[in-house]
């Protein structure tokens, strides 16, 4: 049986293109010994870690209501993440690091320095969503004495925490570069974001010992809802397509 580390990007509901890659994980007997995660990455990281499976996962996605992401808040971003953040104690409950069966990690970037951090330690739920506070959009997190924000500004491929335990690490990216020039300023600001996003993971990749850049949810907006069952399919048919080659660079 293969163990591997697995790092997912952030990307929104894109990320359930994630989740369908892990059934294919599933499916081929692969275990993960300890995964890492950006955004929405570090909450199925969190849920990986917790014990969830991929079919599990699609259902917790499913049940999720725009209401819980876009709820208006007090702060200087536009909406809070108190509602998933809700979501995730009443389907988790009382949750420790401690309680995780492998190590997980949730890139942060300190809103005060800039640089990402790798929290693995006190509240996994709070540093889930911190790592998930898209500003403006989202209110930045406090933890501590210190404030955090979306962990994709810094590192939206977080393999460096993985490398210390001596695993192979397949990396997932959900974030491709749509070709074609934008027409609108809602296509110009997805297309200024990914850049951004695909900017900070390219030496992310080079730590990776096999990546998979799922190509298909270029045509899916980060919030879009009635995409997200094809977003699962997308993930798992396009890891499955690459496998062969994944699996042996994963084995060298």
């Amino acid at each position: 049986m293969m163990k591997i580390g697995l790092c997912l990007s952030g990307g929104a509901l894109r990320a359930a293109a994630q989740i369908g890659a892990l059934r294919f994980l599933e499916e081929q007997g692969v275990k993960i010994g300890a995964v890492s995660g950006s955004s929405a990455g570090s909450m199925i990281a969190l849920l990986i870690a917790a014990g969830w499976r991929s079919d599990q996962m699609g259902t917790f996605l499913h049940s999720l209501k725009k209401r819980q992401i876009f709820r208006l808040g007090r702060g200087p971003g536009i909406f809070s993440l108190e509602g998933i953040g809700t979501r995730l104690h009443e389907a988790l409950g009382p949750l420790e690091y401690r309680d995780l069966q492998i190590p997980c990690y949730s890139c942060v970037t300190d809103l005060q320095s800039a640089r990402s951090r790798y929290l693995n330690s006190g509240d996994p739920i709070a540093n889930v969503l911190a790592s998930s506070s898209l500003t403006p959009l989202f209110h930045p997190r406090q933890i501590g004495k210190n404030w955090y924000i979306d962990g994709g500004f810094s590192d939206n491929l977080p393999v460096r925490p993985l490398l210390g335990h001596k695993l192979p690490v397949l990396s997932i990216n959900v974030n491709p570069l749509e070709a074609g020039v934008p027409d609108s300023f809602r296509s110009l600001l997805m297309r200024s974001l990914t850049i951004m996003l695909n900017n900070n993971i390219r030496s992310s990749i080079g730590l990776s010992d096999a990546h998979l850049e799922v190509q298909q949810v270029a045509q899916m907006h980060l919030f879009d809802f009635s995409k997200v069952d094809m977003a699962l399919e997308w993930g798992y048919r396009e890891l499955r397509a690459s496998w062969p080659d994944l699996e042996r660079a994963l084995k060298k």
